[in-house]
């Protein structure tokens, strides 16, 4: 391969730029040229970057010793060869003088390889002498400062004479013009607490143990204290026998007081709740306080010296950003993700500072870490708190308008059954009707878990409880899934809040079926359970009576042991972001606790969970009470009825209802709608009104009318128990409410208990 030449060509002939261009090509060179043949373009051409220039002795615009003397004055350091048609010895000695390489005749260009490469090997041994005389200059000058910075001095002891030589920059040291050259008598100057130290470390070193090295005090003439450091090595002769000692004296007395000041700075560092650390810029510990070690885990002797990505950040990534921030604008503040020495994530406010030195330049970086986990945690479940708020919100939305859809429905169902007479027809209805409260059930689960409705509380049989959760279960949980169920026939009742306790089972249900993606058995039994003074110690949480006790088994992938103490915490869960919301068994535990009960687990990692719900019995009813016959509606006798619905289903079958029972009925779709029509009819009896409705809500239509007749019977419904405007309705005197979706047989007995004041 043809070796690059960056050749600055001074000639006017073309043919002879040719020939030596060619010359070099015949030389192993690949040149790279730029030919100029005058003074102004030979000034532009000049470049540090040459290789070599090669210049035409005489030229009728220009010639070589004027080109060799403007590159004198320019500085650069190129390799300048003279070439000539003809050139006498007088004229080769002249460029000779004037700084060129060497001087060729053009019709001898076969040595012009030799002759560049020779040049160019000249500078490059000439830069590198400068370069090593530069070098030497500076290291001299380097050991004189810093000499003389240090405040060094530099003595020698004789082990034959016992003689020691102190410079003079000792003596300024010591404060003193002159001593007397022993041991002795500069051992009188040390301090006492001291000597017996030094004088061992000397020992030590003269017997070749070891380096003499030794910090300790002098009491100089003038009274003051300082700190001075020897360092010394033993000369011996062949035989290895001790024949002195050389070494140095300085000064450390600001350092010792230095040193003195950042061990007292670190003491209040590490009285510090933060965590405290120092790095360089290759992010070795430097420093770390007791606040890091409490926070951490890690002693200071366990980081110092080791760099923190390697054991103090989970995501690497985070690191980068961060240090080149602070280099480039020396200061960064947010947030990061630590590991501890227990591997667990800790989320700390770091403020990040970068340290110079006394030059300016970035030495190192000071971190103060704030563990802010818990705050982060608490922050977390004040959003999720507002998201279930929002949840709740549209829960209500929701529940409203499908209690509006079941109203009518029901309320169908009673007409139908009326009007049709053949039993398998009626079958289907009362099929249709179950469906229909089942719907409305689920709503109203629904609304109570999203807004936490207190739903009231009443006798609880469990078995069919379980019954309509496994129903459930079974039509939405994938077909791998079985169950198995097995109540004790006179299990006892308990006394709650039946929406809750179904929630807490299906909550423990989705839970087993998350467990077992491959399919499995949950297995649900319940038992009564007398438990006894005794039996009630080893239950901390319960106490002696009945009990009635629902297992919830499944052959799932178990709990592990290191997180089973933390499934009930509030927002806990393992799955996966989007897959739960870590609430249902935190919410399972606080409704069971409410209604006085508790919960005990096992588990064990791939053989499967199990629940058991204690609640606590009601054994007075434990007899199944038969259910209250159906009664036949009452009809009414011609009363004029206003009733009052945005939704026009809602009114039309409240109408038909009522005038297929003996009302007449007058509609209204809103409250304005609805305070026109009473002012033109003054025998309308009673006032049936729907408490959210626009233009004028019901609450308001309340008030107008009750102004306008004070003692007229109005009944409010509507599909939500939770809003505020039931309970004001309340505060002016509504006695009578009506739940959405309500039946026609429950407002048939409502109407016929308001007019008839029963």
């Amino acid at each position: 391969m043809k070796q690059a030449l960056r050749v600055l060509l001074v000639e006017d002939s073309t043919a002879d730029a040719d020939l030596i261009l060619r010359a070099l090509h015949e030389a192993g060179f690949e040149p790279d040229w730029t030919r100029v043949d005058t003074e102004e373009a030979y000034l532009a051409s000049l470049d540090p970057g040459l290789d070599v220039i090669l210049s035409d002795y005489s030229m009728p615009q220009f010639d070589g010793p004027r080109a060799l003397e403007l590159l004198g004055q320019s500085g650069l350091d190129v390799p300048f060869l003279t070439i000539s048609g003809t050139i006498g010895e007088d004229v080769a000695v002249e460029s000779m003088k004037l700084g060129a390489s060497d001087y060729l005749l053009k019709d001898r260009l076969s040595r012009l390889g030799q002759s560049v490469r020779q040049s160019m090997d000249r500078r490059r041994l000439g830069r590198e002498r400068q370069r090593a005389e530069e070098a030497l200059r500076e290291s001299e000058e380097r050991l004189k400062l810093a000499l003389a910075s240090s405040r060094m001095g530099v003595w020698e002891w004789d082990v034959q004479t016992g003689s020691v030589f102190w410079s003079p920059e000792c003596l300024g040291i010591l404060g003193i013009g002159g001593l007397d050259g022993t041991i002795e008598a500069f051992a009188r100057w040390m301090h006492p607490d001291d000597a017996v130290r030094a004088a061992l470390s000397w020992k030590e070193a003269l017997a070749g143990l070891s380096v003499y090295q030794a910090e300790f005090r002098i009491l100089r003439p003038d009274g003051e204290l300082r700190w001075l450091a020897n360092i010394g090595r033993a000369r011996t002769n062949q035989m290895g026998r001790p024949l002195g000692m050389v070494g140095t004296m300085q000064d450390i007395t600001e350092r010792r007081l230095a040193d003195e000041r950042i061990a007292e700075q670190a003491a209040l560092l590490d009285k510090a709740q933060d965590a405290i650390l120092l790095r360089d810029l290759e992010r070795r510990v430097v420093f770390w306080n007791q606040g890091a070690e409490r926070l951490y885990g890690w002693t200071a002797g366990e980081v110092v010296g080791r760099d923190t990505s390697t054991f103090l950040y989970p995501v690497q990534e985070q690191l980068d950003p961060v240090m080149k921030l602070v280099i480039e604008k020396g200061e960064w503040r947010g947030e990061l993700q630590h590991l501890t020495k227990a591997g667990h994530e800790v989320t700390v406010e770091s403020h990040w500072t970068l340290v110079r030195d006394a030059g300016g330049s970035p030495k190192t970086i000071l971190s103060i870490n704030t563990d802010i986990t818990e705050k982060k945690k608490l922050e977390a479940q004040f959003l999720r708190a507002q998201r279930m708020e929002s949840i709740g919100t549209l829960a209500g939305g929701i529940a409203h308008d499908l209690n509006n859809v079941l109203t009518p429905i029901m309320m169908s169902i009673d007409l139908l059954k009326m009007r049709v007479k053949d039993s398998a027809s009626l079958e289907t209805l009362d099929t249709i009707a179950a469906s229909a409260r089942r719907g409305a059930a689920m709503v109203s689960q629904v609304l109570s878990f999203a807004r936490g409705a207190e739903g009231a509380r009443m006798e609880v049989r469990v078995a069919p409880l379980i019954d309509d959760l496994v129903k459930i279960s079974a039509d939405s949980f994938p077909r791998n899934i079985r169950f198995k169920t097995s109540c004790d026939p006179a299990l006892w009742s308990v006394i709650g809040d039946p929406t809750q306790l179904h929630q807490v089972l299906l909550n423990l249900c989705i839970n087993a079926r998350d467990a077992m993606p491959a399919g499995g058995c949950i297995s649900i039994t319940a038992e009564n359970l007398a438990m006894d003074e005794h039996y009630a110690v080893m239950k901390y949480e319960a106490k002696a009576g009945p009990w009635v006790v629902v297992h919830m088994a499944d052959t799932g992938t178990g709990i592990p042991p290191e997180i089973i103490d933390r499934i009930f915490d509030p927002f806990f869960t393992t799955k996966g972001v989007g897959q739960g919301t870590g609430l249902g068994l935190s919410c399972s535990l606080a409704i069971v606790k409410s209604h006085g009960g508790f919960i005990r687990v096992e588990s064990k990692p791939g053989k499967g969970t199990q629940f058991d719900l204690y609640l606590p019995a009601e054994t007075a009813s434990a007899e199944m009470q038969p259910a209250p016959a159906q009664t036949t509606p009452v009809c009414g006798n011609g009363e004029l009825v206003l009733v009052i619905d945005d939704e026009c289903d809602v009114r039309e079958i409240t109408r038909q209802t009522l005038e297929a029972f003996g009302y007449r009925v007058l509609l209204a779709t809103d409250g304005a709608e609805a305070v026109e029509l009473f002012a033109r009819h003054e025998e309308v009896v009673v006032v049936l009104t729907d408490m959210m409705m626009p233009v004028m809500d019901g609450l308001a239509t309340i008030q107008v009318l009750l102004r306008m007749a004070p003692s007229l019977p109005i009944i409010a419904a509507s599909g939500l128990t939770t809003n505020g405007s039931l309970a004001t309705a309340t505060g002016l005197g509504i006695k009578h409410f009506l739940a959405k979706p309500f039946t026609g047989e429950a407002l048939l007995s409502l109407l016929h208990q308001v007019l008839r004041k029963d």
